[in-house]
């Protein structure tokens, strides 16, 4: 997996319970179960990706509806949505209201938890006053 903050991007995700917003993670193309792949390996859970949010995202969006793409006024995209049934909007809405914030370098693997949602919590309260 690539190393490199892509302008910003981060992978809004699903797992453990948890939507997550990993950060630092590079994505080219549209081959999201290469990048599931990738973040299970590294999660060691299973990760379903929901979409990919920025301030400038470049990638191929080709065979995607126009509500899969959220874009400003100037064309750029912000949003791409990529699990049917939700939207660019609402993954936008995902990643500022409920995401926990996460930077694929500084990932602590917890073993041994009951709950797969608690190895989540300690990365929610310490990112609770900064959603962006």
């Amino acid at each position: 997996m690539d190393k490199v903050n892509y302008n910003g991007q981060k992978i809004i995700a699903f797992a453990d319970k948890t939507i997550l917003k990993i950060s630092n993670v590079s994505i080219k193309g549209l081959n999201t179960k290469e990048l599931e792949n990738s973040l299970m390996e590294k999660l060691n859970t299973i990760v379903r990706i929901i979409g990919v949010t920025g301030e400038n995202i470049e990638m191929d969006i080709y065979n995607l509806s126009p509500e899969d793409v959220l874009k400003d006024a100037h064309g750029i995209i912000k949003a791409v949505s990529l699990t049917e049934g939700i939207k660019a909007e609402n993954v936008m809405d995902l990643s500022a209201e409920k995401a926990v914030q996460v930077d694929i370098d500084n990932i602590d693997i917890v073993k041994n938890i009951s709950c797969a949602r608690e190895r989540w919590q300690s990365y929610e309260r310490s990112n609770n006053t900064d959603r962006s």
